[in-house]
């Protein structure tokens, strides 16, 4: 039992060790419930380089870090980090901001409250606070550090910062999208932060800006910084998207960010929840200028897939395939519209990665579930990629599929796109919730979108779309359609 005892001991003084010298082991050890990512050792090691002099060394003052929200920035970089700092050198003096003076409030009580704590005395057992000065706002060590928490935009009058943290300057969207707040947020950066942080040529001690934020817009602090040569020469941008936009060191395009809490099918669900443009800059850090939008937001319309299903609708499927003589896997374009009695388009547009053979079974149970009376597809790829087999499986199953051929007229694909505009302007159009995300995202961007499948798909319902008619007449010109397609299938 006494070796047990020494072992035990030996343990914890190893980890206090280790809390001392390391962020995410402190984060650990100080509150068991931690759970660590490998971003948050990415943004451990960052903070870290402030601590120790090496990031201001290297030439950097600011620090910008960009994370989606509940992903445990604020936690780590503006909780735990400042009382860590406080153990490892108590004399610095910090500053924390956020957009309103009583989150401010909050993040000061909780590093307050940690530095108080028992858990850090025993991994700092020389500093603590400072006798009969516990305010949650402002409070000092025993050691002459100081810390010290305002709103974005509040007085800082005698106060001087080695590190100032700004954990979300902003506070919603209509903040986001005002130019006033935006240049209120500016002129305090400016003329308020920059001034307060500290530099000592004697003893090389440069204070660093520390920007932690979700990204609302590509003019909010974080974007001006990143225009504003003399602040961009010194600063370093670390940014994760909840989704990877490419392969990164510690995972692939594609994947999330944390997996463990919010997986791939948790953020898919919010990017259907709040919308491709708020998903695209608060999770994404990729804001979208609207004002510069071909395709703008307020011209989106919904409807549900019940209210779509249950009016008297024709309905009409457009395609953009992704092969021609290749066999490889890539996107492919769906576009399904239920035009109903006062002539709007009801659409579900979406992009999936199929290869002919998937393609082609993918047709069949689409046609089977939705029973279209035309499917449109170009030319020219059906032609060179799937005719033969499509024609062959339609034999096979003795089902012929409503296919109509459709040409561009080597009409450029932008411009065809563009021609979507006068239906979504004068509001024509219902997108059916939750199932447009991708074409939403394509417009968002349009035309430097990374992917256009969706887009081209859709506009191909300009050519094929036609208003309601009458019963007889509908299922009459159906018939002729799939009769055409037996006729050309087996000639």
């Amino acid at each position: 039992m006494e070796n047990d005892n020494v072992r035990n001991e030996s343990e914890i003084t190893l980890l206090e060790q280790s809390a001392r010298e390391h962020l995410i082991d402190f984060s650990i050890l100080t509150n068991p419930k931690y759970r660590a990512n490998w971003h948050h050792r990415e943004i451990a090691r960052e903070l870290e380089a402030i601590a120790d002099g090496s990031f201001a060394a290297s030439g950097k003052r600011i620090l910008i870090l960009q994370v989606p929200p509940r992903h445990g920035k604020s936690e780590e970089a503006t909780i735990n980090f400042p009382a860590w700092l406080l153990g490892s050198a108590p004399h610095k003096q910090i500053i924390t901001a956020s957009y309103s003076s009583d989150l401010a409030v909050i993040f000061g009580s909780k590093t307050r409250d940690l530095v108080d704590s028992d858990k850090y005395r025993q991994i700092f057992p020389n500093v603590q606070l400072k006798p009969d000065d516990k305010a949650k706002a402002r409070w000092n060590t025993n050691k002459g550090g100081s810390y010290a928490s305002v709103g974005v935009g509040g007085a800082i009058t005698g106060f001087g910062a080695d590190v100032f943290i700004i954990d979300d300057p902003i506070k919603n969207r209509e903040e986001a999208d005002s130019q006033v707040m935006r240049d209120k947020h500016w002129d305090w950066f400016t003329s308020t932060v920059w001034t307060r942080l500290e530099s000592d040529l004697e003893t090389n001690n440069k204070g660093v800006l520390i920007l932690i934020l979700t990204r609302w817009h590509l003019d909010d602090l974080a974007g001006r910084i990143l225009a504003e040569p003399s602040y961009a020469s010194i600063t370093r941008l670390i940014s994760f998207p909840a989704i990877a936009t490419h392969d990164e060191k510690f995972r692939i395009k594609g994947e999330a960010l944390w997996a463990n809490k919010y997986d791939i099918a948790d953020l898919e669900q919010t990017k259907k929840l709040v919308g491709i443009y708020q998903f695209s800059s608060l999770y994404q850090q990729s804001p979208i200028l609207t004002d510069n939008q071909e395709f703008k937001p307020e011209w989106y319309r919904y409807r549900t897939r019940q209210e779509v299903e249950s009016k008297n609708t024709r309905k009409f499927l457009t395609v953009d395939t992704a092969f021609s003589k290749k066999n490889s896997a890539d996107y492919c374009g769906f576009c399904e519209n239920y035009v109903d009695q006062e002539n709007f388009w009801n659409l579900a547009a979406y992009r999936m990665r199929l290869d002919p053979y998937e393609f082609i079974n993918f047709l069949f149970t689409i046609q089977e579930k939705r029973n279209f009376e035309a499917i449109g597809i170009e030319e020219t790829s059906f032609v060179e990629g799937i005719q033969p087999y499509l024609e062959e499986e339609q034999r096979k199953r003795g089902k012929f599929l409503p296919i109509v051929l459709l040409k561009h007229n080597q009409i450029n694909k932008e411009t065809r796109i563009r021609g979507l505009i006068p239906r979504y302007s004068s509001k024509s159009v219902y997108h059916i919730i939750g199932e447009c995300t991708s074409l939403e995202e394509e417009f968002a961007t349009f035309p430097q979108s990374v992917h256009d499948d969706t887009m081209d798909a859709t506009q191909y319902q300009n050519k094929i779309a036609e208003a309601p008619l009458g019963a007889d007449e509908r299922i009459k010109q159906q018939t002729n359609r799939q009769k055409n397609v037996r006729d050309q299938s087996y000639s």
